[in-house]
């Protein structure tokens, strides 16, 4: 819900519920709400939101993607993903990359890598036929999850580096490095791995963004343990936890527990 205020938010649910000025609410709007209607504890009006989405579709690619969410909604098969996307396929291929990237999500949760790998890459194509930067940048990082999944190392930090290429914010770049120090830390390249983690370190708060400077800060601090250097460690987890406690959010009892032992160890 960052890119919408929860005051807009909440005025456009309440036209949708009340279907006082709806038709303003086009089938993109609305399908956007479905999300935003949940995290404000409003899931009765996730139905009412759908039919309206129907209602206004433009065309029969807008009452694809309607048909796509309500899928989703009601938990179908993967078959039935797979057959619909290959049904929108010719004709609307950015619908078709969504559910095929949907359905490779779906193997994925039930460790079928290979189908989960198919699906991810016939996705892949249809994006890169239709120009879809950011459909290609979310393929890119599904791709590289699944090789990780796969213990192939080398095309996962493949795909991570032209998704890092292919950064259209320093966000983005920060994100795909910090994938990419991951990959190097476990395939052994610990120097490289805590140079890039430092380079998303400073990126984040730069741009001040608070889980990307926790992210980095604990794949620091998980590099200075495996390199025996409990003392770094020990500095980046304390700076962890205190940004957490600045931010009003609750540390968990992981993260105490981790910096009780190595307070133990450095003495």
């Amino acid at each position: 819900m960052s890119e919408i205020s929860r005051e807009f938010a909440e005025e456009i649910l309440q036209i949708i519920e009340n279907q006082q000025g709806s038709d303003v609410i086009d089938t993109a709007l609305a399908l956007r709400m479905i999300d935003v209607a949940v995290q404000l504890g409003r899931e009765d009006l996730v139905e009412k939101i759908i039919s309206h989405a129907s209602d206004v579709a433009a065309d029969n690619e807008e009452k694809g993607w309607v048909l796509f969410e309500k899928m989703k909604r009601d938990e179908s098969e993967i078959d039935s993903f797979v057959t619909f996307a290959i049904e929108q396929e010719a004709n609307y291929p950015k619908l078709a990359a969504a559910v095929f990237h949907h359905a490779a999500l779906l193997y994925l949760g039930r460790e079928e890598l290979d189908d989960a790998n198919t699906m991810a890459n016939r996705s892949m194509r249809l994006r890169e036929q239709s120009k879809d930067e950011n459909g290609i940048l979310f393929g890119l990082s599904l791709l590289s999850h699944i090789a990780k999944q796969q213990e192939d190392w080398d095309t996962a930090e493949l795909f991570s580096q032209r998704r890092l290429n292919l950064a259209q914010s320093e966000s983005e770049r920060m994100e795909a490095i910090q994938d990419i120090a991951h990959i190097k830390a476990t395939i052994g390249e610990l120097e490289i791995a805590m140079e890039m983690m430092q380079e998303s370190l400073e990126i984040a708060e730069e741009i001040g963004d608070l889980d990307g400077v926790l992210v980095s800060r604990w794949g620091l601090a998980d590099l200075a343990e495996i390199s025996n250097q409990p003392d770094e460690a020990m500095v980046q987890l304390s700076a962890v936890m205190t940004q957490m406690m600045e931010s009003n959010i609750p540390v968990p009892a992981p993260l105490k527990e981790r910096i009780s032992k190595l307070t133990e160890v450095v003495g």
